[in-house]
């Protein structure tokens, strides 16, 4: 499988215009081309002796085409001339330029086809509109960033302000003695996990809640969260389609159980539930009469209950008392329903008994957090 690599001269904002030709008559775009040095040319050019192949949309092309023909006579410009050369186009009539073969198919399998040919890595330079496609479709191998000391302000960019997340893993680092550095990047897999994250993520809820009276409604309610167990090798073993309709059933079991307990049903988490309530003792009967509905249907579920403020938001919910009631979802068992101690005070009195868990941290909540298991008394 060929690599197919994206290599590209870009400002330290972020600009990748092309460097000084007709985009810019002023010389704006000069930044490239008076940065250039010795070393960096030999970079580029041991790059391109290396590649099998360039890729190139439709208007870097042009610029390309117009230029490297005409240009003088040295190792470099002939082999950009005798080099294979791809350009994705549907609109382009034709490609005059040596060696060159118009992309009008399907991006994702015209490029999947010709990385499966034999031969050198794939280069792409400059393209904006089309690296954003080969990343959109995971087709990237390897980002080579020439980043250059200067500021432009403005200018197209390499990443689009509508680009989604995309992690990238670090492989290589070199500096030029221009002030221009090399980065070479990866695709990663994943973020890396930060201890870090969790208590940025309170912070931001704290922001939110001092400024939440301006344009949130709070009130105290308590919550239901709630999941089924072995969701994930229950869907494997069921196929997608007797999934769903399970799923199905287990909405409209859910819906109708909080309903029979005057509670407000807010969404469905995927394979569970979010839910309201005006007491405590009405959340717990819910899902009690909920883990014994769903046994019916071959489904057991687990629960958390919390009570505290939580603001509207529309047709959703959100505020410390949903991400408390969330985590401790996480600290339940199979089949159990867990409660916080503010639940557990509010509902003293009752036949409902709690029994101690003990005192936990809850994920990304500041303190540790007394939780009970809840049950009802005698049964």
């Amino acid at each position: 499988m060929r690599r197919l690599i994206v290599s590209e001269f870009m400002t330290l904002d972020g600009v990748m215009e092309a460097p000084g030709f007709e985009e810019h008559r002023t010389g704006r775009n000069a930044w490239a081309l008076r940065m250039q040095n010795e070393e960096t040319q030999r970079f580029k050019e041991e790059e391109l002796y290396a590649a099998g192949a360039i890729l190139l949309g439709r208007t870097t092309y042009q610029i390309f085409a117009l230029f490297w023909p005409e240009a003088g006579d040295n190792d470099f410009t002939r082999t950009m001339n005798a080099v294979p050369k791809y350009v994705v186009s549907n609109t382009l009539k034709d490609a005059d330029w040596s060696n060159t073969t118009i992309l009008r198919g399907e991006l994702r399998a015209e490029v999947t086809k010709l990385k499966e040919q034999s031969g050198g890595d794939i280069l792409v330079y400059g393209s904006a509109d089309l690296v954003a496609g080969l990343i959109e479709h995971d087709l990237v191998d390897e980002y080579r960033f020439l980043v250059f000391p200067v500021i432009l302000g403005s200018g197209k960019r390499l990443f689009r302000d509508d680009s989604n997340l995309k992690p990238m893993h670090l492989v290589g680092t070199r500096s030029f003695s221009s002030g221009v550095v090399l980065l070479t990047y990866e695709p990663g897999e994943e973020l890396p996990s930060s201890p870090y994250v969790d208590e940025f993520r309170w912070t931001q809820e704290q922001i939110r809640s001092l400024h939440a009276a301006q344009d949130t409604d709070r009130v105290l309610a308590t919550i239901l969260f709630t999941d089924i167990v072995g969701s994930t090798e229950r869907a494997a073993a069921l196929g997608d389609r007797a999934w769903r309709q399970l799923l199905d059933h287990h909405d409209q079991v859910a819906r109708a159980e909080v309903g029979r307990w005057h509670g407000e049903f807010v969404k469905t988490t995927g394979d569970g539930i979010l839910a309201t309530f005006d007491a405590p003792t009405r959340a717990l009967r819910c899902a009690f009469g909920l883990r014994e509905a769903l046994a019916d249907l071959g489904l057991e579920i687990r629960a958390a209950i919390h009570t505290g403020e939580i603001e509207m938001r529309d047709a959703d919910i959100g505020g410390i008392g949903i991400h408390i009631a969330s985590r401790a979802l996480e600290e339940a068992k199979d089949h159990s329903v867990v409660v916080t101690s503010t639940v557990r005070d509010l509902a003293t009195g009752t036949d409902l008994s709690f029994s101690p868990l003990g005192s936990v941290g809850l994920r990304g909540v500041p303190g540790q957090w007394e939780l009970f298991e809840a049950s009802i008394a005698g049964g």
